[in-house]
């Protein structure tokens, strides 16, 4: 790794823990790769297919079809669905679609695979999921050992923190997934390590990390746009320590992804905004979202729905123990830490607070149909991230054995999650401690 101005000598024993954090990876990459077999179409997947079946076979973004045609063999699958002018349209940013188009086209070219019902969808569904999110998954494990290499001195004690992102977290159950979620993670950790390391002055401030800055933020807004705020906060630090190479080169690494999405959504829509805030659009006629059912039926009250995001039968710290070394860490580091880590975790803290307050508010079905909290995946690696002075400072028996239970539960969990990512309340807190959540079924 290129560092500002610093020649590294590493010991045998570094080369050894070098060596198992290769290992680590490539385990996570082999799991993901193991997923594979067994392709699940959620209505997730099946909007995103919707757009792609139609760009190419029906040249318009609309994904419904005249009454007399045969219908778009997705879209009757999928809810995540609006109405615009009489039409149909997936409520799904646009940018990942289009990469999938993209390939489709290529591989429809070249190979002659069709999407149509009963052709090669697995196959061509298969390629998706590599490319799209297992690759950027193993990109952001990647920048992931080198952002805790800027972070942690003993190459050891980067193992374990490592081994939390790859094998207890939600990460690598929906690494085998077609979702938006995973490769904005990995962009994200790519920013992170790029602010941190430009911002400590352990990275050289060449241009072209400006400017892969800007690319990958851009891109995250792209795919996951509640995550953009640690984006934004971060390039607000850039900005101050760097101006003028922060604004032209992060502004030009971002110009092409954010063109492309606002210029698309545009173009379909009339309108730069998402669809997501244009509530009108989600009720039309034959919509589920005007009766929700299942989990999207949720009335809970607003305390109890964030106390099961947090610690209840959806809870990120309930399920994934592991990530309680995050606020463990910030109280570590605002009594007994260094200062100059501070201002770091305030800005986490903010960026968190200000999610989960979106969340709690302006949400009620804790990420839909799936294993756990699912909007909770993105702050993950910044959980653990934060338990870093932690991590360097486990020594006793005593400290391992409980780091040992916090990985067997949240272990457990990413497996049940692999197992399974899609579905409902089918969680080992839901079966064992807090049973189903209330249903609301009044409207």
């Amino acid at each position: 790794m290129d560092r500002a101005g610093e020649i590294t000598t590493y010991s045998r024993s570094d080369r050894w823990a070098f060596l198992v954090e290769r290992v680590i990876i490539l385990m996570a990459l082999a799991v993901s790769l193991g997923g594979m077999g067994t392709v699940i179409l959620g209505d997730s997947a099946n909007s995103r297919l919707a757009t792609v079946y139609s760009l190419v076979h029906d040249g318009t973004w609309y994904i419904d079809r005249p009454a007399a045609e045969s219908p778009n063999p997705f879209e009757v699958n999928t809810i995540d669905k609006c109405s615009l002018n009489g039409r149909l349209l997936s409520t799904k940013p646009p940018l990942l679609p289009l990469a999938m188009t993209a390939e489709y086209v290529v591989l429809r070219g070249y190979f002659g695979w069709s999407l149509e019902p009963g052709k090669d969808l697995k196959i061509l569904f298969q390629i998706m999921i590599v490319s799209l999110i297992i690759l950027p998954y193993f990109v952001g494990l990647v920048f992931f050992a080198f952002l805790l290499d800027l972070l942690i001195a003993n190459p050891w004690q980067r193992l374990l923190p490592l081994a939390s992102l790859a094998f207890a977290t939600q990460l690598p159950g929906f690494s085998t997934q077609l979702n938006n979620h995973t490769p904005a993670i990995a962009l994200l950790i790519v920013v992170l390590y790029l602010t941190l390391g430009l911002c400590t002055g352990k990275l050289a401030p060449t241009w072209w990390r400006f400017f892969g800055f800007g690319l990958s933020g851009a891109l995250v807004f792209t795919l996951d746009m509640p995550l953009t705020i640690f984006v934004a906060v971060s390039g607000i630090a850039l900005a101050i320590k760097f101006p003028k190479s922060a604004v032209l080169w992060g502004g030009l690494g971002m110009a092409a992804p954010l063109a492309l999405h606002f210029g698309t959504m545009l173009y379909v829509t009339g309108s730069p905004l998402p669809v997501q805030m244009r509530r009108e659009l989600y009720l039309f006629e034959s919509s589920a979202w005007r009766n929700p059912g299942g989990i999207d039926a949720l009335n809970e009250p607003k305390g109890t729905y964030f106390f099961h995001m947090t610690f209840g039968r959806f809870g990120i710290f309930l399920l994934y123990p592991i990530l309680l070394f995050g606020p463990a860490g910030l109280l570590w580091t605002l009594f007994r830490g260094e200062k100059r880590w501070r201002n770091y975790y305030a800005a986490a803290v903010f960026c968190m607070g200000l999610l989960f307050a979106y969340y709690v508010f302006r949400t009620n079905n804790y990420g839909g149909g799936a294993y756990g909290f699912r909007w909770g995946m993105g702050l993950m690696p910044i959980l653990i991230l934060m338990g870093v002075p932690l991590f360097e400072r486990i020594r006793t028996p005593k400290a391992w054995v409980l780091v040992a239970l916090l990985l067997a539960v949240s272990c457990y969990s990413a497996w049940e999650c692999y197992m399974a990512p899609w579905g409902s309340c089918h969680e080992w807190t839901c079966r064992w401690i807090f049973g189903l959540p209330y249903l609301d079924l009044s409207a």
